[in-house]
């Protein structure tokens, strides 16, 4: 039984649902956002809860419908990475395997296909602790006081119960799979990866994959950012965005760091290599004994080559898309701003 649990495989739940559509998963996710704050709006026309309402300069959305179109934009962000991330790891396997030993492409097969049944029941476990922790955010911070059970059955208090819940449970599982999938990438790049100091070029595909990781994590960020635009509780917001931060830095680093180590170690190798053949060779010239002939002025340059060689497997253009997704976060709080303005001056 753990046999089995550590090798079969099979994609997350709504990875499935995801492979069923027949649409992208990212208009997937839009829709499945979209329904989710149409359903707020019904149930608050129902409860007689505002949508917008009276502020000094105007008008402005509710904190509350606010909150609920943030909540779920990161529910549909949160169910969605998991797809986008498999579909560009399958989409890179070409190259990834290329790169890889005859037990590293199977490996590298293996996990396109998606976590093993342990991993999918400890994310499982994740998940409930995230989602307790959610329902106890809901009920201590954002409910309000001393109301009535009677009456918080006919408030909205319970989607955002529900919301709040589901989604602390969809992050506390998204912390666990970047761990395990960091793991996984460490050893996969230690254990298999061929490195081919002439071609290190062909490495570029794991910074490609590095900065796909990072541009998921920011799109989430930059959805998170939204609580700033509307009144929340600010210690959640802080909190919530600084995860998030640090797990886009985290997803870039971990895939491309091993690749880094295990480059790193083959050139030095190499260097050492190389400058003890020219430490012998010069040995030979000064004594005159018989010995190696290769010429002192092709070990020089080979090692000049060597020094000279970079091993970060990221190519100009991933430096640049990196930089520009740094800024996605601000412009959706910027987006988000400039919203308010045009809602303030069109009332």
């Amino acid at each position: 039984m753990t046999d089995k649990a550590d090798t079969l495989r099979g994609p997350y739940l709504e990875v499935r649902l995801h492979q069923v559509s027949p649409l992208p998963p990212v208009l997937n996710g839009v829709l499945v956002s979209l329904s989710l704050y149409g359903f707020y709006l019904l149930l608050s026309m129902q409860v007689g809860q505002p949508i917008i309402e009276p502020a000094d300069q105007g008008v402005r959305f509710n904190p509350a419908a606010w909150a609920a179109l943030v909540i779920c934009l990161i529910f549909g962000v949160a169910t969605t990475m998991p797809a986008i991330t498999q579909a560009q790891w399958r989409a890179s396997l070409p190259q990834v395997r290329a790169v890889l030993d005859a037990a590293g492409q199977d490996k590298a097969e293996q996990i396109a296909i998606g976590p093993t049944r342990r991993q999918s029941r400890t994310s499982l476990v994740a998940f409930a602790i995230g989602g307790i922790v959610g329902l106890l955010v809901n009920i201590w911070l954002l409910n309000p006081p001393n109301m009535p059970w009677r009456d918080y059955w006919t408030s909205i208090s319970p989607f955002f119960a529900i919301m709040n819940t589901v989604v602390f449970g969809l992050a506390a599982r998204g912390g666990y799979m970047v761990r395990y999938e960091d793991r996984e990438m460490k050893r996969l790049v230690e254990n298999h990866l061929q490195v081919d100091l002439a071609h290190l070029e062909q490495n570029q595909v794991f910074g490609r994959l590095a900065l796909r990781g990072a541009l998921a994590w920011l799109v989430m960020t930059a959805v998170i950012l939204l609580f700033f635009v509307e009144s929340t509780p600010a210690l959640i917001s802080a909190t919530a965005l600084g995860f998030a931060l640090l797990a886009a830095g985290y997803a870039f680093a971990t895939t491309i760091g091993p690749v880094v180590r295990k480059c790193s170690d083959v050139r030095d190798e190499a260097l050492k290599t190389v400058r003890e053949r020219i430490q012998a060779r010069a040995n030979i010239l000064v004594t005159g004994a018989p010995g190696e002939a290769a010429p002192v002025s092709e070990l020089i340059a080979y090692e000049t080559w060597l020094e000279k060689l970079p091993v970060w497997p990221i190519s100009a253009p991933v430096t640049r898309r990196l930089a520009l997704y740094g800024f996605i976060p601000v412009l959706a709080w910027f987006g988000s701003a400039a919203a308010e303005l045009v809602l303030n001056r069109v009332s």
